[in-house]
């Protein structure tokens, strides 16, 4: 209700504004880890060991430095700085120059300071250090597993750096080793033992606005729909909060959490649409809450269902049964067997014909096996099959008629008189009070309700295993294709 849009112009623009905020946002919270890309303009494939470049627009690490109180380290732009001045000094004095070789022993003694003191640590960038010394051992040494401070030692030293290789040797340090000294970085503490960090002077002005905006549009909507108060409609829009809630002063690093509200935003200025992603999640929810929710209540009703058969109510409930069909005008129990007596009629019986035919020509035959002259015809050999025509033509004839018999009884009760039908209805009840009755007895009650209790244990069991097995989403999904159709009926009848 509350999410309707102001106007349309107006929600794209302020839209904008907080896409505009969630970027900066993301580049402040990821500048650091990717400085070097800012500084240097390359990128590191590790898999491939490539190097990428990117050109930029203009320099951007240089102006947002200040921001998050980073300055250049002193020892490595000293560093830096004498290895200009080494090249400007050879190209004027040349290699032998005793200036020369005051400049080469200064950088051994600074890169030995360098590789013991790791000035590299403050700005977590240790990892650099060691490419810079891995790069010199294979410069120097070919070897990775040589000491970087000889290698530095050796590097520049008067017989490395020589009339002949000078320009090489300082050019390819120049292109490898000066980028990753550059890197380095120096960054003050603020009073508070953190980083200084001043993204605040650029959040507030957005936080301001989204803050007075947030009162506007919540006070507008507490007027537009008069059952809601002010605070009402404030937690209605709680994801705008984030907007204007200060991250770089609380929780830095949950900054990225504005980009609920933006999302949720452009969904609502129809820049991008959400509502697959609105169906998958509302279903991943009611899922996983359906499916808890229905084994716990279908396994507590068979629960309860269990413990009142195991304390007896079942049997105690059997002799109210009668009162509770007498408490109507409609006899329950005599519809149960008339009911039953049909099914066994129609459907029961002639299913069963071959096996009862079976059944009689046994009996038939058990019975005739008693007379001695039936016994001396199966011991003739001519005669053996006679028997077995005759039993098989008297069970079919046996079963035709009882079987007749019962179906014209069936058939002729709808047309029996009023005495007649009240002699079958005594009948049914006489059946039903006296299933009852034998249901009491001990026995019988004991063992039927121990049947029951372990079919009902049966049941939960494979209600569980079908749940997990099948799972909710199949319900879920059936139940979103039964709404799709029914909202397309209901604009078919409207069109």
């Amino acid at each position: 209700m509350f999410d309707k849009p102001l106007n349309r112009t107006y929600e794209r623009i302020m839209v904008a504004i907080a896409s505009v905020n969630l970027l900066l946002v993301l580049f402040d919270l990821t500048y650091i880890p990717l400085r070097d890309f800012w500084l240097l303009g390359k990128v590191r494939i590790p898999l491939i060991q490539r190097i990428i470049y990117v050109p930029q627009p203009f320099a951007i690490a240089p102006l947002y430095d200040p921001i998050k109180g980073i300055e250049p380290h002193r020892e490595t732009e000293q560093y830096i700085a004498m290895v200009a001045q080494l090249r400007q000094t050879i190209e004027t004095q040349g290699v032998d120059a005793p200036a020369t070789a005051a400049l080469l022993a200064q950088l051994r003694r600074h890169s030995e300071v360098i590789v013991d003191t790791d000035p590299f640590a403050l700005a977590n960038k240790t990892g650099t250090l060691e490419r810079i010394k891995n790069l010199m051992r294979l410069k120097v040494f070919g070897n990775r597993e040589a000491s970087s401070r000889q290698a530095f030692s050796r590097f520049w030293s008067p017989a490395y750096i020589n009339a002949n290789d000078w320009q090489q040797n300082l050019g390819w340090f120049e292109q490898h080793i000066v980028p990753l000294m550059a890197s380095n970085y120096w960054r003050a503490y603020g009073e508070d033992g953190n980083f200084i960090n001043h993204f605040d002077a650029i959040d507030i002005p957005f936080n301001l606005l989204f803050f007075v905006e947030f009162l506007a549009r919540t006070f507008w909507l507490s007027r537009q729909y008069r059952a809601y108060h002010w605070r009402d409609a404030m937690l209605w829009r709680w994801y705008d909060v984030l907007l204007f809630f200060p991250f770089w002063w609380l929780a830095p690093t949950w900054g990225w959490l504005r980009i609920i509200p933006v999302v949720i935003r452009l969904d609502q200025a129809d820049v991008i649409c959400l509502d697959s992603l609105e169906e998958q999640a509302s279903q991943g929810v009611v899922a996983a809450i359906a499916t808890d929710v229905s084994e716990v209540v279908v396994l507590q009703v068979l629960t309860q269902l269990q413990k009142a058969i195991q304390r007896g109510q079942f049997g105690r409930w059997l002799p109210h049964a009668r009162d509770l069909a007498a408490s109507n005008d409609v006899d329950e129990l005599g519809e149960v067997a008339a009911l039953m007596v049909q099914v066994v009629l129609y459907r029961v019986i002639p299913e069963l014909r071959p096996d009862i035919e079976a059944l009689v020509a046994y009996s038939v035959d058990q019975v005739f096996r008693q007379a001695p002259p039936y016994r001396r015809l199966t011991e003739i050999p001519a005669l053996q099959q006679l028997p077995a025509q005759w039993r098989h033509d008297i069970a079919k004839q046996l079963t035709d008629r009882l079987l007749g018999l019962i179906e014209r009884s069936a058939h002729s009760q709808a047309s029996l008189p009023r005495e007649g039908t009240l002699l079958v209805s005594q009948l049914a009840q006489k059946f039903g009070q006296t299933l009852i009755q034998e249901m009491q007895r001990e026995q019988v009650g004991k063992a039927i309700q121990e049947l029951l209790v372990t079919w009902l244990e049966e049941l939960k069991i494979t209600f569980v295993r079908q749940t997990h097995s099948e799972g909710i989403e199949t319900v879920l999904d059936q139940t979103r294709s039964l709404q799709q159709a029914l909202e397309r009926d209901l604009q078919r009848r409207q069109s």
